[in-house]
């Protein structure tokens, strides 16, 4: 069984703060150790449920914040930045299920610790207009691609709610309940520990697991926090604009839909006006 894990900080256990994102801090050294012994506990879940090859994509902000070093030999570690596959990077066809290790909400959600989709810049996505989604559903719309299901998600209270409404029958591993954007009640890491590992190990045994998501032919409609940012966004060629903070990604080829995502990110972030 070959397992796929993409892994973000925001949603790690003890995580709350911007200071322990950022890089360089003393805090953001401890939240390295704290998301290091969260993905431990998920190889660990994978391998007592008989995986027997699993590839670890380092996916906040440059890929840098795990080290392959302690690592067992059935892992491998994407690292780096960037890729055309960003957060997901080294997802293929033959992985067998995907996890997502230390995810947050998207923009705009309430109470949710350090909600955000991909960028800042953005405000909000959404397909045909109607579905709101996160990193959860854009990443796991490229594992869909391939054919790869989302079987687990660790994070907060908040982001185990958004993956349980986008993938029915997902298992979560709830390592935090937030309170405010910078504010959560936290649970002792031993305990997280055990919820991600028994979780992975739960969900990798079950034999009904949720469908590859499929977003062929769906659209992206993006909203910008800033018009200056949907005017960088908009020089890509491809896009529509709809109004001062809006853009259209057309459907399509669902890998084709994603990486004019991370270009328009890409072009948002310049400016800073």
């Amino acid at each position: 069984m070959r397992i796929f894990i993409s892994v973000d900080m925001e949603g790690a256990s003890g995580v709350f703060a911007e200071e322990q994102t950022t890089l360089g801090t003393e805090a953001y050294r401890q939240a390295c150790r704290l998301l290091r012994a969260d993905v431990d506990a998920a190889i660990e879940g994978c391998l007592a449920a008989g995986a027997t090859a699993i590839t670890v994509a380092d996916g906040h902000e440059k890929g840098s914040n795990l080290s392959a070093e302690g690592l067992p030999p059935q892992a491998r570690l994407a690292s780096g930045t960037p890729t055309s596959h960003s957060m997901m990077h080294g997802i293929a066809e033959g992985y067998d299920a995907a996890l997502m290790v230390g995810y947050h909400a998207m923009a705009g959600t309430a109470g949710a610790v350090l909600d955000h989709t991909y960028s800042y810049d953005v405000f909000r996505v959404r397909l045909d207009e109607y579905l709101e989604v996160g990193e959860c559903g854009i990443n796991a719309g490229l594992a869909g691609v391939y054919g790869v299901p989302v079987v687990f998600v660790s994070g907060d209270d908040k982001l185990a709610a958004e993956a349980a409404e986008l993938l029915p029958g997902v298992e979560c591993a709830v390592v935090k309940y937030g309170t405010m954007r910078t504010a959560a009640r936290l649970l002792p890491p031993e305990t997280t520990r055990a919820l991600i590992r028994d979780g992975v190990t739960r969900a990798l045994r079950e034999h009904r697991w949720p469908a590859p998501l499929d977003l062929a032919g769906k659209p992206l409609r993006v909203t910008f926090t800033r018009t200056a940012a949907c005017d960088a966004a908009s020089l890509l060629p491809g896009v529509q604009r709809v109004d001062g903070r809006t853009l259209d990604i057309p459907g399509g080829d669902y890998r084709t839909v994603f990486h004019m995502f991370l270009a328009c990110t890409s072009l948002a972030s310049q400016v800073r006006a």
